[in-house]
């Protein structure tokens, strides 16, 4: 298989092919913040200066004010809007959706799943079947059905939006007052002000963009423009070793790049269980992936040639060179000339903006959600936010759940997932635990699948069997996850999940076999 380099083209096909369309014209006007990804309005869509929801009047007093229309702002909106409230919701882009829909979550993802495909056709051969896939993939090929993706994504934001009659204002907004927000045009015009009982900031957050590192979206990329590169590079520096440096630096080795990652930690996230972290490791050196440890870039520069090469000189001493290289390295909270100084709040050294357990900033009324508060910052988190900020601001009754006991997942290739504690946080706070593993090549459906590395790995409290974490890695390890939050918010035994019958063959069987492992080391110990 060959991946294109020199000779792809730029020019990205509209994200519905003309048959969609029973061969009509082509549908809509371009939306201006993605026309470079070919992302088009479809008929029914109702573009509001490209691609927003088009529901503005002249009002300028609502219930509630959410700045920023990313999945907090967005669900914090609706919320309000179910309730009954005058919601007006102010978005400097093009688009609503934020980086999950238009380019973060949604988009890299399903670039994930394009490079699954053809790393199943290359390495999962079946005897007797020959699959060939074309001498030349264009980024173009692997970004299509993305294009797709995020179109049905942005058209259902929209179509909720508008459901709910919420106003869309498009613009920069700033706080000239505890109730008073200016939105000013992007094309320059006059600003105008609203006014609002409840103010939600939901702003989001940005690549960290350090000034001695040459971006430049073509060869030197962060990760909001690193899947709109306009070629596919051979070689690729990850300079990071977080959740979106691993996601992509698997995904691109997938796809068969060269790729070498510097981590600026001394050991691979440590945040996760040790021994999911040693198998997720050894299956990216497998792919061939190098991993530095405890560097960092010194200076880079993007060197003429055709194609032009990055060299990257680290801390250690290191002498890199790629194609292309990805800085994803810390991301900032988008707080940034929303005139806080203004109103009393100052935002820490990353941007991001200090709250109580109800999302409530200084200002009783003004609350902050999503990724501008910081850690966990995954978007199921900045949903159930956004929903919680607004239950709490005007006492509606439903369910306030914590988001303390929730389910972390990494995209990478193997999917890495969590709930709960890892044994070394079960050793530090000094409980007596027993560990039960079920591993994917023990199980039949991981032998159909071909994958023989995975494990899953449950700990469980030494006096009475109680479940303290589940870790995942290996195939769909982002979907079991949830038969292991369901346990734990149940308080389940070791004894009670072992009794459990699963569908057969599933990976699900693995909870059952890991709970018998669990449950006879229970016994050895007289438990």
């Amino acid at each position: 298989m060959g991946i294109a380099g020199e000779g792809a083209s730029d020019a990205l096909p509209c994200a519905f092919a003309p048959r969609a369309f029973s061969g009509a014209q082509h549908p809509g006007k371009e939306c201006s913040q993605l026309c470079r990804r070919g992302i088009y309005a479809s008929p029914s869509h109702r573009c509001y200066d490209g691609g927003m929801a088009a529901t503005e009047t002249t009002s300028t007093h609502f219930d509630v004010i959410v700045l920023g229309c990313g999945p907090a702002g967005e669900r914090a909106a609706i919320q309000a809007a179910k309730a009954g409230k005058r919601v007006a919701v102010i978005e400097r882009s093009h688009v609503v959706g934020g980086a999950r829909i238009n380019w973060g979550t949604i988009p890299s993802k399903t670039l994930r799943e394009s490079a699954l495909f053809v790393d199943s056709l290359t390495r999962n051969k079946l005897h007797g079947i020959r699959c060939e896939i074309a001498g030349e993939i264009t980024v173009a090929d692997f970004m299509y059905r993305e294009r797709v993706v995020v179109q049905r994504e942005l058209e259902l934001a929209n179509d909720a939006l508008d459901r709910y009659n919420v106003e869309v204002r498009r613009g920069h907004g700033r706080f000239t007052g505890p109730h008073a927000v200016a939105i000013d045009p992007l094309d320059g015009g006059t600003a105008a002000e609203i006014t609002g009982d409840v103010v939600v900031i939901a702003t989001g957050s940005s690549p960290n963009r350090p000034a001695d590192v040459p971006f430049d979206a073509s060869h030197v990329l962060d990760s909001d423009t690193v899947l709109q590169v306009p070629r596919l590079p051979r070689s690729l520096i990850v300079l990071g070793a977080g959740v979106v440096g691993i996601e992509y630096a698997s995904i691109f080795a997938a796809l068969g790049l060269k790729v070498t990652m510097v981590d600026t930690r001394d050991r691979l996230l440590p945040f996760l269980d040790r021994e999911i972290v040693a198998v997720l490791k050894k299956l990216l050196q497998r792919r061939g992936i190098d991993i530095f440890h405890d560097d960092r870039h010194e200076t880079i520069e993007v060197e003429p040639g055709n194609p032009p090469r990055v060299r990257c000189l680290t801390k250690r001493g290191l002498q890199l060179e790629a194609e292309a290289l990805l800085y994803c390295v810390g991301r900032d909270g988008n707080t940034t000339d929303l005139g806080l100084a203004t109103i009393g709040l100052v935002p820490n050294h990353y941007g991001l903006l200090a709250v109580n357990e109800n999302f409530q900033t200084r200002h009783g009324h003004i609350y902050a959600v999503g990724d501008v508060i910081g850690y966990p910052a995954l978007a199921s988190t900045s949903m159930a936010q956004g929903r919680q900020a607004i239950r709490h601001a005007f006492a509606l009754p439903g369910p306030l759940p914590s988001t303390e006991l929730l389910p972390f997942a990494i995209y990478s290739i193997p999917e890495v997932s969590y709930i709960g504690d890892t044994e070394e946080a079960v050793r530090k706070a000094g409980v007596a635990f027993v560990a039960g593993r079920g591993s994917y090549e023990m199980n039949p459906r991981g032998q159909i699948l071909g994958d023989t590395d995975g494990l899953l790995k449950m700990l469980f409290e030494a006096d009475g069997g109680r479940l303290r974490g589940v870790h995942i890695v290996g195939h769909w390890a982002s979907e079991l996850i949830h038969i292991g939050q369901a346990w734990l918010r149940s308080q389940a035994t070791a004894a009670q999940i072992a009794e459990t019958l699963f569908n057969y063959p599933t990976l699900s069987d693995l909870y059952r076999h890991a709970a018998n492992q669990a449950v006879a080391e229970l016994r050895r110990l007289g438990r």
